[in-house]
């Protein structure tokens, strides 16, 4: 602008003209100066900012100066994105979380998706060597056992550990450091059993061995076995897996780290994860096809009624067969929509309190607009109030989440059905922070646009007129508000008290009760002892324990957990083997349904009779019995388990271990001792006072018949069905949470609706008392018009509780999936604290004075 003003003024110098009367001239032409600059400021966008700035600023002041409601309002919130960053870290630990290594996302999983009567998902080591060798689209291929049950000796401690059976490049393919010592050779790796050297972790090398400066080139025992102390993995480093890996042994040593199959290395022995490094330039795409092209020979003639596959995925959050996976999407996007539900509960609630606020500053809003605030300029300031709230209360949600998540780790992932220790890294990451301070945004907008749109569209002249405003529409608002978080209420906690009850079902009436059961698991496999010596020991331990003080009954079960065994291929002897069934399978010594209260509903369990010298029998589930003997003539038939004729000669009730709206999973029991093999168990004892307490007493009875021989999983059956019903109770803790935060938030937003309501009411209750209205019927106006709302609300809440049962179907075991009781129950809770909401601001108005009502405006 200066220099356009320098020009004109020179042009007309030159004509002859005084510099007075020029500057004068061109003043006048051009305008004033400043507003021009106001005009280029609004065009760059300079004002909007400023003016928004100012906005933000005065939202801030505002809030400062009525803390009681911007605590209140960001409390609300802070529980709603709380619930949100929850969710937020656990997808971000199960999914997306990449390791801690070196291009972490070149790093891909090559897992096999064929069935052979087992979970699909691991590969056996001639598997992992046929595609380590075939493949072109990866720069290495590791071979991987990480669950592998290691029971370890050194300077006189003894204890069974998570420890990992990995091949050489398993280090070198993470590119990781050691932090003393070194990796495996490949030399170490290439012929069995000939180099029993081990890595071990840096919480082992400091909790066992004290930091020791000479841990290096220590011997220690593990499965019997002595093992020399070649390295030390850097503490930064825990494990590809779910379970800390505290001891590395090569793969040709599996067989000292692997003990249930024959041949570790052998071809049915299916237990190793594959991991690979993509070649720079290619991706996971170009990985996924190749594999499915190089099928190892064995897998491309595929047994009748099997499939054979493989596919490639980016390694990310936890490392888990494909069906796992499958499971635990379902379980995050169903805590996925209850932090969403409860997110609208706290918007409801937060606009209901922005609209009796912005009635109760009709007056300052009017005031702004007849200084020149247009409508949207009000919009804009009010929308930032919201925005501040919505931002302090997402950081302070942020904060929350981060006790909430470490009590949900420690209370449901810190160990598995079977009491390791488990570990899920649940720290608080940056992307969740970004995350959860976008939805609080996206929330401030949603709860903050229609108080803003109603606040902005106010009569001016009748606000500045009147100190006190109708505020019937704005009643009403709030009311049909609260009536909306009344029915969301509802179905969170009709959902809240299904779970309850299926969790209740599954622990006590489902006909098995793990309620004073203890569990031990002998392994005298793990330290080498022979066939015939290691079923002598577990034959003594079973005869000693039932004998012992305070022990009703006691029984050995294998393979797998007590409850849900393995996999067989059963048929009967006429049916060609494509027309045979997976079921469960499950070895169990006698007394195994008395211990577990398991009914036995025709023909007998299994006793001392049923021995490797006589036949072959089995027991089968009533679920079982329907499918293959649908006329009822079950005991005494025949049935062929893995190709093996037995007879049955009982049935027993299903173990209703799948939900209520899954098939109900068929069971054969097969006697313990007819395994000629079997040199490990898990021990079920019944015992008559707290199993907890009861087990030192146990461990004692079995280390007196061998103090050599592993003992691990000690822990009471209830702790190991807490793990198999993780997903039920961390859904029903969130659930609860949510359902319990819906009742606090509905009741405190009816109450803070009505008692706003009445507040700006106090001259028109006056008047009614004072024209001849009762204290009932003034109390009974109030209620009518808060119930209405509530009322509405729970009718509208039930069909959406019903609805919300199927999103939950999954985790709903027995009769309480359709107990009709539970949805009652929930509408009656909703309502008695409607009426509670109600009752107390409509007993203060009923009570008013009407002469000071009248005077007090």
């Amino acid at each position: 602008m200066q220099f356009h003003l320098d020009l004109e003024v020179e042009k007309l110098i030159s004509r002859g003209r005084t510099r007075a009367e020029v500057l004068r001239e061109v003043n006048l032409g051009f305008g004033g100066i400043t507003q021009i600059k106001e005009e280029c400021r609004q065009a760059r966008g300079v004002e909007f900012i400023e003016a928004t700035i100012q906005d933000f600023r005065y939202a801030i002041r505002g809030l400062w100066q009525s803390p009681g409601f911007a605590l209140t309002a960001m409390s609300t919130l802070a529980f709603g994105t709380a619930a949100v960053a929850t969710v937020f870290t656990l997808a971000n630990t199960l999914f997306f979380r990449q390791l801690n290594v070196d291009r972490s996302d070149r790093i891909v999983v090559v897992q096999p998706t064929r069935e052979h009567g087992r979970i699909p998902g691991w590969a056996s080591y001639p598997d992992y060597v046929h595609f380590r060798d075939s493949s072109k689209t990866l720069e290495s291929l590791a071979a991987a056992y990480l669950t592998a049950p290691l029971f370890v000796a050194v300077n006189g401690r003894s204890q069974e550990i998570n420890g990992a059976v990995v091949s050489a490049n398993f280090f070198p393919l993470l590119r990781i450091r050691p932090a003393a010592g070194r990796f495996f050779r490949f030399d170490e790796d290439a012929v069995p059993n000939r180099n029993p050297v081990a890595i071990i972790s840096f919480n082992f090398w400091r909790d066992w061995l004290d930091q020791s400066n000479h841990a290096l080139g220590s011997h220690l025992k593990i499965n019997g076995v002595s093992f020399t102390v070649i390295g030390i993995v850097p503490p930064g480093f825990r494990s590809v897996g779910i379970k800390p890996d505290e001891i590395y042994i090569p793969t040709m040593m599996a067989s000292a780290g692997y003990h249930f199959c024959q041949n570790s290395l052998a071809n049915d022995c299916t237990v190793f994860d594959m991991i690979g490094r993509l070649r720079d330039g290619l991706g996971v795409e170009q990985a996924r096809t190749e594999m499915t092209t190089i099928l190892p020979p064995s897998w491309i003639v595929a047994k009748e009624g099997e499939n054979s596959g493989v596919t490639a995925y980016p390694l990310r959050g936890v490392l888990d067969a494909d069906e796992t996976r499958a499971s635990r999407v379902h379980f995050v996007a169903l805590l996925t929509y209850v932090a969403s539900v409860l997110l609208m509960i706290c918007c409801a609630n937060l606009a209901g309190l922005l609209i009796a606020r912005n009635s109760a500053r009709a007056r300052e809003l009017a005031i702004r607009a007849s200084l020149g605030a247009g409508r949207l300029r009000l919009v804009r300031l009010l929308i930032a109030e919201s925005w501040v709230l919505a931002l302090s209360g997402g950081a302070l949600g942020a904060a929350l989440s981060i006790a909430l998540t470490k009590g949900l780790n420690a209370m449901f992932y810190s160990v598995d059905v079977e009491g390791h220790p488990m570990y899920y890294n649940f720290d608080f990451e940056p992307k969740v922070l970004v995350a959860v301070l976008a939805v609080s945004l996206i929330a401030g907008l949603a709860f903050g646009i229609a108080p803003a749109l109603q606040g902005a569209r106010r009569d001016t002249a009748e606000d500045l007129k009147r100190q006190s405003t109708a505020v019937s529409a704005d009643s009403r608002a709030g009311r049909w508000l609260a009536g909306i978080q009344a029915g969301i209420a509802v179905a969170l906690v009709s959902a809240s008290g299904l779970l309850l009850s299926s969790d209740r079902f599954i622990m006590s009436g489902a006909n098995f009760d793990v309620s004073h059961v203890a569990l031990m698991r002998l392994r005298p496999r793990l330290v080498n002892h022979p066939v015939e010596n290691a079923q002598r020991y577990l034959r003594t331990v079973i005869q000693q324990l039932n004998k012992a003080p305070g022990v009703e009954s006691a029984s050995m079960v294998s393979p797998g957990s007590v409850l849900l065994g393995g996999d067989a291929r059963v048929s009967l002897p006429d049916w060609r083997q494509a027309q045979g069934i997976t079921v469960g399978y499950i070895e169990v010594a006698p007394r195994y349904f008395e211990t577990l209260r398991t009914p036995v509903l025709r023909g007998r369990e299994f006793d001392d009779r049923d021995t490797l010298r006589s036949p072959r029998v089995a027991v089968v589930s009533s679920t079982l019995a329907r499918q293959f003997w649908p006329t009822g003539a079950v005991v005494g038939s025949l049935i062929v388990v893995n190709r093996e004729v037995r007879q049955v000669v009982g049935v027993v009730a299903d173990i209703p271990l799948q939900s209520r709206f899954e098939p109900q999973q068929p069971y054969v029991y097969v006697p313990f001792w007819q395994n000629a093999a079997q040199m490990d168990a898990r021990v079920c004892i019944r015992v008559k006072g707290d199993p907890a307490a009861m087990l030192p007493q146990l461990v004692k009875v079995a280390n007196r018949i061998d103090p050599v021989v592993p003992i691990a999983e000690t822990i009471p059956l209830s702790v190991s069905m807490a793990g198999i019903l993780s997903h039920l109770r961390i859904t029903a803790t969130f659930v609860s949470y949510a359902a319990a935060l819906a009742l606090l938030l509905t009741g405190i937003g009816l109450y803070g609706v009505l008692a706003f309501s009445v507040s700006r009411r106090t001259k028109e209750i006056g008047l009614r008392l004072a024209v001849g209205a009762t204290v009932p019927e003034v109390f009974a106006m109030l209620m009518r018009e808060g119930m209405a709302a509530v009322c509405i609300g729970v009718a509208m809440g039930l069909p959406l509780a019903i609805a919300a049962s199927a999103l939950v179907r999954r985790l709903l075991y027995g009769p309480a999936a359709n107990d009709a009781r539970v949805y009652a129950a929930a509408a009656l809770t909703i309502a008695g604290i409607g009426l509670l909401a109600c009752c107390v601001p409509a007993r203060r108005a009923a009570r008013l004075d009407a002469a000071a009502a009248l005077k007090q405006e």
